[in-house]
C-alpha cells in the first residue's frame, strides 16, 4: 500500500484534471493520495467523487504560498475541510491578488517586447484553472519567444527574472494558523528546496516555524536522495515533528516527475506515514 501526499491538478497548475489524476492514481495502485492544489481548493469535491467511486483513500489538501518571518516558503495543509469559510474566503482574496500579479507580468512582458495578452495566457491553461507562472511559460512557448518553459523561467518568470512580480501571500504563521482553523495538519513542503539565508540552516528555520504551530515536514519528496531523506527524518525525530511525503506531480507541466514516485525513485509505503495524518482520509 503507498501514497503520495502532495500533486496538483487543472485547479491550479497541473496538467491533469482532479479526476484524471486520481484515475492516474488508482491505475498506480496508489492507496491514499493528497490534492494539493496550489492556494486554491476548488478541484477538492471532484477529486472526493472520485475516489470515492475507486474506492481509494483521499485526503483533501492545499499547498499555501508564505512569505515572512522566518522566510519564505510553501505549506501543506492536509485533512482541511475544503468548505471552512474562512478558509474559502482567504483562498478568494488570494486568487484575486494573484489575478492583479498576472496583469502586472503582462505589462512587463510587453515592455520587454513580447506581444501578449491575458486572453492569449487563458487560451494556453486549462478552463477553470489557477493562473501562475506555469500557464504564462506554455503560452511563451506558443508565442515562439522562447524554446521551452525552461527557458521561460530562466529569461521571464523565474524569481529573479525579468517579468516576474512577487505575490501576495500569507505569513507562515498566518498559513498555520489557517490550515489548524481547517481542522487539517500543517507540513513545511520540500524543506530541502528551501532558500536560506548565509547563516541559517534547515534546523533553525524548521525550529522557528515549529514555534509558530508547523505540525510535519515533507521528509519523502521525489527529488531527494537518500542522503536528503535520512537528514530530514532525523531532524523530525528530533524537533518531535509528523512527517508526510510525495511526489509534486504537476502532469506535463513537470515531465520529469511522475506520480506516484517519492523516495529515490520508488513509491511511498502509507506504513511510513504517522497514523495520526492516515487517519484524516475522507475516503
Amino acid at each position: 500500500m503507498t501514497a503520495d501526499l502532495h500533486t496538483h491538478s487543472t485547479a491550479s497548475d497541473g496538467t491533469f484534471t482532479p479526476t484524471e489524476l486520481v484515475e492516474a492514481a488508482h491505475s498506480l495502485g496508489i492507496s491514499l493520495l493528497a490534492l494539493t492544489d496550489h492556494d486554491t481548493t476548488a478541484g477538492i469535491s471532484e477529486a472526493l467523487a472520485a475516489a470515492r467511486r475507486l474506492g481509494m483513500g483521499f485526503l483533501p489538501g492545499v499547498e499555501l504560498s508564505a512569505e515572512g518571518p522566518p522566510g519564505k516558503c510553501h505549506l501543506l495543509g492536509l485533512g482541511i475541510d475544503p468548505n471552512y469559510p474562512r478558509l474559502i474566503e482567504t483562498l478568494r482574496q488570494l486568487s484575486q491578488n494573484r489575478r492583479e500579479r498576472n496583469l502586472k507580468i503582462i505589462g512587463r512582458l510587453n515592455a520587454l517586447g513580447i506581444t501578449i495578452t491575458m486572453e492569449d495566457v487563458l487560451a494556453h491553461a486549462p478552463q477553470g484553472a489557477n493562473i501562475g507562472r506555469p500557464h504564462f511559460a506554455a503560452t511563451l512557448v506558443a508565442l515562439g519567444a522562447v524554446a521551452d518553459t525552461k527557458e521561460a523561467f530562466a529569461r521571464y518568470l523565474g524569481d529573479e527574472a525579468a517579468a516576474n512580480v512577487e505575490k501576495e501571500t500569507l505569513s507562515p504563521a498566518e498559513a498555520i494558523a489557517l490550515v489548524h482553523e481547517a481542522g487539517g495538519l500543517c507540513f513545511l513542503a520540500h524543506p530541502g528546496l528551501l532558500r536560506r539565508s548565509q547563516h541559517e540552516t534547515h534546523e533553525s528555520r524548521v525550529r522557528t516555524l515549529t514555534a509558530l504551530g508547523l505540525d510535519g515536514i515533507e521528509a519523502y519528496y521525489s527529488s531527494y536522495t537518500p542522503a536528503n531523506e535520512a537528514f530530514f527524518l532525523r531532524l523530525a525525530e528530533k524537533l518531535g515533528l509528523l512527517v508526510t511525503g510525495g511526489s509534486d506531480f504537476h502532469g506535463a507541466n513537470k515531465p520529469d516527475v511522475p506520480l506516484g514516485v517519492v523516495r529515490d525513485g520508488q513509491p511511498l509505503e502509507l506504513t511510513l506515514l504517522p497514523s495520526r495524518l492516515r487517519a484524516l482520509a475522507v475516503a
